[in-house]
């Protein structure tokens, strides 16, 4: 089952649902400030003393800082408020009056961090979208000079919670605690490290299909259809690749094993004469052929890009091989032959671009792409008729105006093959299900997964592309 990440005004709706059918404010308040208050317990676990600064702004975020203090300072932690300003609030207001009541200090001026073992921000809540100022600009730097670990309540106060987007100063989390629902901007922003471990805490609130959908490591089983027990080689799925050129065999093989590895039934990979031997050492299991001898080849899904170069001669094979295509994938090479010019594509075509060949095709700056990679997406799904892959830390998947997520970042991925990799497991994952949006999904999934399962053996920085094939699911 899919869960969603939200934009602040899906939030605010689902919070106001709620709140029209009698749900109190204050409680759902004081549910995320106890969330909060447990996730700083937790963080300090080790610590003896437990002393924690809540840094507190005059809104509702700043309302669940001072719920917090309270409710850490009650659970044996040692709790003090820093207010930039006075609270503003009506939630916010009660809970700064019950917070002075018990006698939590309440400070206005930032204190020495050499006085406590962690930083609570709740400066700025989901609403904040431009660049801090004054105060809490000042006690944001402070945060981040302070040499502490940092929990960021709801976002990191200075990021966009719509887009990620860092207008000014942030905060750099060393966990966000968001609720409900993850905001969008902690996936979508280009600065990933800001947000620390995300975790998502329940406040209450009924969960509805609204937002973003995106998986998780326990959605996999459920996604991918048991094999048959009567199956054989030519019923698990034909996949056709044409990949690979002098000095980039390696592309077509790291292609040719993802298919294989994802389940496909037969591979076959139409490339130069010249590097056949050195992938029939590679990839014994995959067949190869000259592109003349592909095209009478019956197939399934075509992969086609990896390492085939941009020349006039690859262009006019690509060309016949996707003529002869119901579903194809391109990636690398053939996403660039596409850039310089556009050919005809099949209904279900998934381009699978990292963000510079997405602003090739998209004819735009690499920026633009990185500054709003969902309207990319759509744009590119929009402008080419296809379903569109853009991969990242967190890809996004778009057919038109759908769109899911791709959530789970894998910093063992960063390196060479990861993506023609990809292509052969999508192109396999389509073999299975036939539709291209859900196959995009599945296949980014499979691979994150098997990254992370990869780099928890071998490091993020030593995970080679056939060694995270070796973990895949």
């Amino acid at each position: 089952m899919s869960r969603y990440a939200v934009a602040a005004w899906e939030m605010r709706l689902i919070e106001r649902k709620a709140f029209d059918q009698g749900v109190p404010p204050l409680l759902v308040m004081e549910n995320a400030a106890r969330e909060t208050a447990n996730a700083a317990l937790r963080m300090l676990s080790e610590k003896e003393n437990k002393r924690a600064l809540f840094l507190c702004g005059p809104g509702n975020n700043g309302g669940d800082g001072l719920a917090a203090a309270r409710l850490f300072q009650q659970a044996g932690g040692k709790a003090a408020v820093y207010l930039p300003a006075e609270p503003q609030t009506p939630n916010a207001i009660e809970n700064f009056a019950y917070a002075r009541y018990l006698g939590i200090p309440i400070l206005h001026t930032l204190p020495s961090p050499v006085l406590f073992d962690l930083i609570v921000d709740a400066l700025l809540g989901i609403g904040f979208t431009r660049a801090p100022e004054d105060e809490i600009l000042s006690a944001i730097d402070w945060a981040n000079t302070a040499h502490l670990p940092i929990l960021s309540v709801d976002m990191p106060s200075g990021m966009d919670a719509n887009s990620g987007a860092v207008p000014g100063v942030c905060i750099h989390a060393t966990e966000t605690i968001t609720f409900h629902a993850v905001k969008l901007g902690l996936y979508l922003t280009a600065n990933l490290p800001y947000t620390g471990k995300v975790t998502v805490a329940d406040i209450g609130l009924q969960h509805e299909p609204i937002g973003i959908p995106y998986y998780t490591r326990e959605d996999l089983p459920a996604l991918l259809p048991p094999r048959s027990i009567n199956a054989h080689k030519g019923s698990c799925g034909r996949v056709l690749i044409y990949a690979g050129s002098k000095g980039k065999a390696g592309a077509a093989a790291m292609c040719a094993l993802g298919a294989l590895k994802a389940g496909a039934g037969l591979v076959t990979i139409a490339c130069p004469d010249e590097i056949m031997p050195v992938l029939q050492t590679l990839v014994p299991n995959a067949m190869c052929v000259s592109v003349e001898e592909a095209e009478n080849i019956s197939f399934d899904v075509l992969a086609a890009g990896c390492g085939i170069g941009q020349s006039e001669k690859a262009r006019n094979q690509l060309n016949l091989l996707i003529e002869k295509a119901r579903m194809c994938v391109l990636d690398a090479d053939a996403l660039n032959l596409l850039a310089q010019g556009a050919f005809p594509l099949p209904e279900n075509t998934v381009l699978t671009p990292h963000p510079l060949e997405c602003a090739r095709l998209l004819k735009c700056s690499l920026d633009e792409i990185l500054k709003n990679p969902l309207q990319s997406a759509k744009r590119l799904s929009q402008e080419y008729r296809c379903i569109a892959l853009l991969k990242n830390a967190v890809s996004v998947i778009a057919q038109g105006n759908k769109t899911a997520l791709n959530a789970l970042p894998a910093p063992a991925l960063a390196k060479g093959g990861s993506g023609d990799a990809l292509c052969g497991i999508l192109a396999a994952t389509l073999c299975e299900i036939v539709d291209p949006f859900e196959s995009s999904r599945i296949a980014a999934l499979r691979m994150s997964l098997a990254a992370q399962d990869a780099a928890s053996q071998l490091g993020d920085r030593g995970v080679l592309t056939g060694e995270m094939l070796q973990y895949l699911k």
